[in-house]
């Protein structure tokens, strides 16, 4: 890959799709906020309002640290690697074009969905404030960290998005969303074994700490 074609995938295309996230997420911000000032909102929709919120702070902070960041030292581009990165990136955005059959109107069942889009938000861009500028979509090495969230899952950035993920579908989940839930979570696992190869093979310690540290759940999985 030349220099421009890796400008253009590795820094413009991330920085102009996560801006176009960062817009839309706003303006629905902008909305709840807005029908606040008009009549007030209902634990729904702080809820929603807050996810939103959450939601604008992760993308910007993608676009942010995809402006700064350093160079990868190693990389894996193969097809596959690649797939599954962009698959497990962007995959469950096809939720708003498949109409949810059958969404669950039980407020137990909506309350745990917005509770889990929250928490899973939260943490997410919890862990990225860690990562900062070794953060990537596709395989690739800009350093090792091994604190903060790093120290209970080797991977929690994707822990954070599965929980959201489960949020979301967790209303329609007797419908086609539980499809692209589950073709979400494999690419996730995937993601996870192409990373890794990347960084064991750049750095010697990582051996050690993957022997101490779980894959995603701290203490279980």
């Amino acid at each position: 890959m030349n220099d421009r074609a890796s400008f253009i995938i590795g820094r413009a295309l991330p920085i102009g799709v996560f801006g176009f996230l960062v817009a839309i997420q706003t303006e629905l911000a902008f909305a709840g906020v807005q029908n606040a000032s008009h009549g007030g909102l209902d634990r729904t929709q702080v809820m929603y309002l807050l996810n939103r919120i959450l939601t604008v702070a992760f993308f910007a902070f993608l676009v942010v640290i995809y402006a700064i960041r350093s160079k990868a030292i190693a990389r894996d581009h193969n097809p596959v690697a690649i797939a599954a990165a962009l698959v497990g990136s962007f995959v469950l955005y096809g939720l708003f074009l498949i109409p949810g059959q059958g969404r669950s109107s039980d407020i137990w069942v909506l309350a745990a969905s917005d509770m889990c889009l929250a928490c899973g938000i939260t943490w997410a861009l919890y862990s990225l404030s860690y990562l900062g500028r070794r953060f990537s979509i596709v395989p690739e090495a800009r350093g090792l960290v091994t604190s903060g969230p790093y120290r209970l899952a080797r991977h929690p950035i994707y822990l954070g998005e599965i929980l959201a993920g489960v949020g979301l579908v967790l209303p329609t989940v007797l419908s086609l969303h539980a499809v692209v839930f589950a073709v979400f979570l494999g690419a996730q696992l995937a993601r996870t074994v192409f990373e890794e190869r990347v960084l064991r093979s750049t750095y010697p310690q990582y051996e050690a700490y993957a022997r101490r540290t779980r894959r995603l759940i701290p203490y279980v999985l």
